[in-house]
């Protein structure tokens, strides 16, 4: 059975305390300040949560989950939308891992130069979600040979105060090295240092590469999405 509309944040929390997944997933995804309502189930989560542009961000999670009005929708994958509502965007997953095991490693050199940052991304890494001056970055991670820029990667927090990984990308002559590994271990570290305690990161589903890179780290799967937009919009 699924609840009714649930309007307070800290009642979607209390109820989803015992479910490690969808806890996580429910306050990285959706800032207090912005929740708008909430249904839980036994096997299932819905929210929605109203962006800063005032459209309205909702994912619907698990079996049967209840599909609320919004602009953009992330689903658990497999769930049915409706195809008259939502046009697919995109499959990605969503990882995250502890960083107490990488505290005491070398921790990535970190860059600063806006252009050279933005030349890298474009020549690259061109899809990347994050590019620099963002007001989320708490920092850039690079690996250098020769003093040449070979992986690039940021860390942001979120408004939620989640921390995440965004914008990795490796130089197009160095790929398949384990240089993106690398930096992601010497970032976590410089980041366990800061007493940030968990970090989580999206990557689309079929980059099969990137999740493998990720789960030899050590990140653990959360839970495997499929995003929509309302159409129209």
């Amino acid at each position: 059975m699924t609840s009714s509309s649930i309007k307070d944040y800290a009642t979607v929390v209390d109820l989803l305390k015992d479910r490690k997944n969808d806890l996580e997933t429910f306050t990285t995804y959706a800032p207090s300040h912005r929740f708008i309502e909430g249904f839980v189930s036994a096997n299932s989560l819905s929210f929605a949560v109203k962006d800063e542009d005032g459209s309205i961000f909702a994912m619907a999670l698990g079996r049967d989950p209840v599909i609320l009005n919004c602009d953009r929708l992330a689903t658990s994958r497999g769930v049915i939308v409706d195809a008259k509502d939502f046009e697919h965007r995109a499959d990605w997953d969503f990882y995250s891992i502890d960083t107490a095991a990488f505290a005491t490693l070398d921790s990535a050199d970190t860059g600063s130069n806006s252009d050279e940052i933005a030349a890298f991304l474009n020549a690259h890494a061109p899809d990347s979600s994050v590019w620099p001056d963002d007001s989320e970055i708490l920092f850039w991670g690079q690996k250098r040979i020769a003093g040449e820029l070979v992986a690039l990667g940021a860390l942001v927090q979120w408004r939620t105060g989640q921390v995440m990984f965004a914008s990795i990308g490796t130089h197009f002559e160095h790929r398949n090295k384990g240089l993106a590994q690398q930096l992601v271990r010497e970032m976590l570290a410089r980041v366990a240092k800061l007493g940030v305690a968990h970090v989580g990161l999206g990557v689309f589903a079929e980059n099969v590469s990137a999740k493998r890179a990720y789960e030899n780290v050590g990140f653990d799967l959360v839970n495997e999405f499929t995003s929509y937009r309302l159409l129209g919009n």
